[in-house]
């Protein structure tokens, strides 16, 4: 993530969101948190990238991912590529690859101002064929930045994108990046997700389990406090539809209506915050309960509300 913050803050943030690990590269520009029982060594270490080493001691795997924050420069971009190029000359593990690359692949990834030459993008497009680096498909808004302006100043790009390797491929099956709306930042956030295609029979009976609690948990909360939860992913539908309809008409007017309903998202989002700031009671839960961060993770699950003797614990 792209932090905005002093990089003496990131402490601060990993206790709130109740991470064990947090870190960022060596210019603070480029902060990572990482979940529990998964162990992280730092390889290479620059300006405009930070790649770890991820092991995960539940299935005794691990993968690499590069995390990017690349220079507005074209000259500046090209000791990026030199050091996925060298990255590459040794990859044997799963090798993901995302962020900010601060360029676009092709001339439909852009509209509004100046026309796009090839040779602002073919150094990019030349170093992820070397590297044998292929893009996640998407979903969402084809653009994750716009430049804050409408009508004839308005510029959409594609700036931030997800990108993987062959043997990253062969781990995970299905994937897909979103692209989530622009609510509070001139970037979209990207959530990836995937569907995990490893054999080890005891990490795949958890993962059952733990899609039958979901789906009990989620049963549950919805007939017990859903109003704020349904009300939020009803203003997040609607942030996207109207994004949309500003991108395909980036009209004054519209960008008025888009910026309404991105407000109405961020009241409920607060909404949302100050629910679990007072029901949910993070420090009811020890530092090393797993279990407990998992519920709370789905914003499903207070220390109160739920016994030892409840059903839901028959899925566990």
């Amino acid at each position: 993530m792209e932090p905005f913050q002093h990089q003496r803050q990131i402490q601060q943030y990993r206790r709130k969101l109740g991470m064990p690990y947090a870190n960022s590269n060596c210019n603070g520009k480029i902060w990572f948190f990482v979940q529990h029982n998964v162990d992280v060594e730092v390889l290479f270490d620059t300006e405009k990238s930070i790649t770890v080493k991820l092991k995960f001691q539940d299935f005794n795997k691990d993968m690499v991912v590069t995390m990017v924050y690349a220079k507005c420069s074209e000259v500046e971009r090209l000791q990026l590529w030199d050091s996925l190029y060298l990255l590459t000359s040794n990859m044997t593990s799963p090798w993901l690859v995302g962020g900010d690359f601060n360029v676009i692949m092709n001339e439909e990834e852009k509209i509004g101002g100046l026309p796009v030459l090839p040779q602002e993008y073919e150094d990019f497009a030349f170093c992820l064929n070397s590297c044998e680096l292929h893009e996640m498909p998407f979903k969402g808004s084809p653009f994750t930045w716009w430049n804050g302006r409408a009508a004839n100043d308005c510029i959409f790009k594609r700036l931030d994108r997800i990108l993987h390797n062959d043997t990253f491929q062969n781990w995970f099956g299905h994937l897909e990046v979103e692209h989530l709306s622009r609510t509070g930042s001139d970037h979209a956030p990207l959530l990836q997700q995937w569907e995990t295609v490893l054999t080890d029979d005891v990490f795949l009976s958890f993962k059952l389990k733990m899609k039958k609690l979901k789906t009990a948990l989620s049963t549950w909360s919805k007939t017990t406090f859903g109003e704020i939860f349904k009300q939020l992913v009803i203003r997040e539908e609607i942030v996207k539809i109207k994004e949309q309809l500003f991108e395909e008409n980036p009209s004054e007017e519209n960008r008025m209506v888009m910026q309404r309903t991105q407000a109405e998202l961020k009241l409920y989002l607060h909404y949302e915050e100050e629910f679990w700031r007072q029901k949910a009671r993070m420090d009811c839960f020890s530092e090393g309960d797993k279990n407990t961060r998992y519920f709370y993770s789905l914003k499903q699950f207070t220390h109160e509300e739920v016994s030892e003797d409840s059903p839901i614990f028959n899925h566990i």
